[in-house]
């Protein structure tokens, strides 16, 4: 009886929302949470014990000791199923549980999936982990097996590839239903991104393309993705970047060396920070501001003499350093501390949303 009163009121308070805006972002404000606007509206005012992210146009909040999810025009999704939810949508379904089984529902509210599973994972490039038993599996978005539970593991599809585990160990599935290497030429660790994975061969590190054959010959001492054409590499003690031929964007130099973001990738030289490009042009090395963080639409977060602020890709600093702390950029907004207090900057530098929260998550589109 508590459960459906507490379901009415909240559906009478929504009742008249209307959302024409784009994003939202949750907030804490004394007490408890909310949704706000860009404009810094209240979407749903606070009255929450918690709220997390938007996403497929979804919000997920938590009243007392429930949790309801609540749709882009203001309306609490909830199903007579009575199962539990407190998972964030993932490509348009969320997982849930039933008598201790677990299924996915859709942005309606109701199951697209029946709970049958031990276990299941977020639906990435449109499949499904799932475990039934002690064995994982892949499902389609209407339920279907794409491969039945047979695996020891398994990792999500990114690429057309997922990481699976055998009886030989961790091995590729790919979207013809079938794994690879087949006769263990080499040691998987690391999943596909950009079409290439890094793999191990004894103590060296080289890769290979989606059919499974080594392009780039095992002779590094460690590797990672690639990410926007470039991976990072580790020779001996230091690193520095290949294109997908195999050539060194700079030799070998750093001690630290990130994946790009933006076409930039942060590096430590020295015990220095600083960016480099795909040219393999150095930006930001001899400034009075601290580097420690990567590039996120098109600006990376500085310190400069206790405070934080951001720089453009020419290592000009564009959003002066006034902040007790800053968050990246998302959706054109970042997340900033003033005073003990979380507001909103656009990319303009301009306090869009007045610091006035305890805590605040990033705008998502609604």
């Amino acid at each position: 009886m508590k459960k459906l009163f507490v379901l009415l009121s909240l559906l009478l308070l929504f009742s008249n929302i209307s959302f024409s805006q784009n994003y939202a972002a949750a907030v804490l404000d004394d007490e408890f949470w909310g949704y706000i606007d860009e404009k810094g509206n209240y979407i749903l005012q606070p009255m929450y014990n918690l709220a997390k992210d938007y996403n497929s146009g979804i919000g997920l909040i938590k009243n007392l000791d429930e949790w309801y999810y609540v749709n882009n025009i203001g309306d609490i999704i909830y199903s007579s199923n009575d199962y539990l939810a407190k998972y964030n949508f993932s490509e348009g379904l969320a997982r849930v549980e039933k008598n201790n089984l677990w299924g996915f529902i859709n942005t309606s509210g109701n199951i697209a999936v029946e709970p049958q599973f031990t276990a299941v994972k977020d639906f990435k490039n449109g499949f499904a982990a799932v475990k039934l038993g002690s064995l994982w599996g892949f499902i389609d978005k209407k339920g279907n097996y794409f491969t039945a539970p047979q695996f020891f593991g398994a990792k999500d599809f990114e690429n057309g590839v997922a990481m699976v585990k055998d009886k030989t160990g961790w091995v590729y599935l790919n979207s013809q239903k079938t794994t690879f290497p087949s006769n263990k030429e080499y040691e998987v660790y690391k999943e596909f991104s950009n079409e290439m994975a890094a793999v191990k061969i004894d103590k060296a590190w080289g890769y290979i393309d989606m059919s499974g054959q080594m392009i780039i010959a095992p002779q590094f001492t460690d590797a990672d993705q690639f990410i926007g054409g470039f991976a990072p590499v580790r020779v001996g003690k230091y690193w520095t970047y290949i294109n997908k031929k195999g050539d060194f964007l700079v030799q070998p130099i750093f001690e630290v060396a990130k994946e790009f973001s933006d076409d930039l990738a942060l590096v430590r030289e020295k015990g220095k920070y600083f960016y480099i490009n795909t040219s393999g042009q150095e930006i930001g090395k001899n400034t009075d501001y601290q580097i420690k963080y990567s590039f996120n639409e098109g600006l990376a977060r500085i310190i400069q003499n206790g405070k934080w602020g951001f720089i453009d890709k020419t290592g000009e600093i564009v959003i002066s350093a006034e902040y007790d702390k800053v968050e990246d950029f998302s959706n054109g907004y970042a997340a900033v501390l003033k005073g003990g207090k979380w507001g909103f900057i656009n990319k303009a530098g301009e306090l869009v949303i007045e610091c006035k929260y305890r805590k605040v998550r990033n705008f998502k589109k609604l």
